[in-house]
Order: C-alpha cells, then structure tokens, then sequence
C-alpha cells in the first residue's frame, strides 16, 4: 500500500460529493465473525449448506437450523465493531450524500453509527415468520407467537430474491456517485457484485480494498489497495480530513 496511492485517493475522498460504501465479509472477519465461504472457519465448512442455507432444507432440517442461525447471532452480538466500520462511519458524517451498501448481516456497520444502509442479503438482527412474516426475537424454539407458524432468520437464503427494492437503491446511488469504495468482499457473490460495476460503468472512481485481490480483474476507473479494512480505511479518513 503505497503513500502516495494513500494521499491521492484521500484528495478524492476529501472533494467527493457522493460516496458509496460496499462491504463484504471480510470487514467483519476482522473483528472475528466467521466468513461464510472462506478461510479455516468458514462457517459453510461446519455444515451441509443444502440443510441450512436453502428453505426447503432449513424447514426439513428442524430444529437443528434454527440452533445454528441463533448462535450465529449470539456471536455477532457478541463481537465488536472494528476500526474499519468505525472509518465507514466516518466518511458518511463528512460528505454530503452517503449510502452503505452491505452483504454483511451482523448489524456491525450500524453499531459503529452507520445510517443509512441498504442490507443486501438481510440480517439476523431478529428472525421472522415465514408464514405471516411477523418479527420475533431469538428463542429457544422457533415457534412464531402471532400465528404458530415455523421463525427463520431474516436473511436471504439460497433460491431467495434480495430485499424488494434493496439492489435498485444500490444501483441509483452507485452509478450516481463520484467515489465508490468495495471492501472486504470478493466481488464474485451475484447479483451483489453488479454494484461496483454499476459505478464503474458510469465513470465514477472504484478503489477495492482487499489483502487478496486474485481473479479480480477490473480494468479503468479503479484502482486496488491490498489491506485489510481496518488499516487501510482509517488512514484515507485521516489523510482526507487531518
């Protein structure tokens, strides 16, 4: 990572109008989430994804899904955000239109005082019905209390469209940014992936940042930073605003 990519991408930063944030997992990893599909602990690693990723295998697959999803969220509550969500935070609160565009479903990036975010895959903030699409919260057992109906976690499984509107509000905000920063994700997850590339081809700077940037061939208008989020975005915040 050199300086000087560091101190003209902070000039960008600094006299950017718009801005948009997209997150993957590995901004979480850093503050010790599981990845779903990458590294030792991946979290698809533990389980048969069929089983509990797909509705029909998490409705066969009662309760052990459910158990699984409920830990999943006790450990994202338990965890702390990180210096590069606390970074993200900071550069919405100095420019004039901000949107957080995230695959992450831990709620980290609003507890670090991010607002105005569009969850792409949903979260596990709490789990709903999918009989009457009620909210709950976390229980023991996975029985709806408005309708008796079978909870889930409010997340986007596999087969699943993404949030009604969620991938519209991306796509306005991206290809009307100058700035757009794609962070800690592989930028291989469709149909997320199309959000920085809708920035991309509309002209507006694409800065990845990522330690592993193989298979990511990006061409004009973006330039990568290898580095975990944590180093790399509170540096550019504190070259762009010192």
């Amino acid at each position: 990572m050199a300086q000087n990519d560091l101190e003209n991408l902070a000039a960008l930063l600094a006299t950017a109008k718009r801005v948009v944030v997209f997150t993957g997992a590995g901004v979480s990893a850093e503050s010790g989430v599981p990845t779903f599909r990458q590294a030792a602990n991946a979290l698809w690693d533990e389980v048969d994804v069929r089983n509990f990723a797909y509705p029909t295998g998490y409705r066969r697959n009662q309760p052990n899904a459910w158990r699984w999803y409920a830990a999943r969220a006790a450990k994202t509550r338990e965890v702390s955000p990180n210096a590069g969500h606390f970074a993200i935070a900071d550069i919405e609160r100095r420019v004039d239109e901000f949107l957080l565009v995230t695959q992450n479903i831990d709620n980290l990036h609003q507890r670090a005082g991010s607002r105005n975010v569009v969850e792409l895959h949903g979260n596990l903030r709490e789990p709903r019905c999918f009989e009457c699409g009620a909210h709950a919260a976390w229980a023991q057992d996975p029985v709806c209390e408005a309708c008796g109906g079978l909870l889930r976690p409010d997340v986007v499984m596999f087969e699943e469209e993404l949030p009604a509107g969620a991938l519209d509000l991306a796509r306005e905000a991206a290809e009307s940014c100058d700035l757009l920063f794609s962070v800690g994700t592989s930028n291989l997850v469709w149909p997320a992936t199309e959000v920085p590339r809708y920035a991309q081809r509309a002209g507006a700077r694409v800065v990845i940042v990522n330690p592993d940037m193989e298979g990511q061939p990006w061409g004009h208008h973006v330039t990568q930073l290898v580095g975990a989020a944590g180093e790399v975005l509170p540096a550019l915040v504190r070259l762009a605003w010192p």
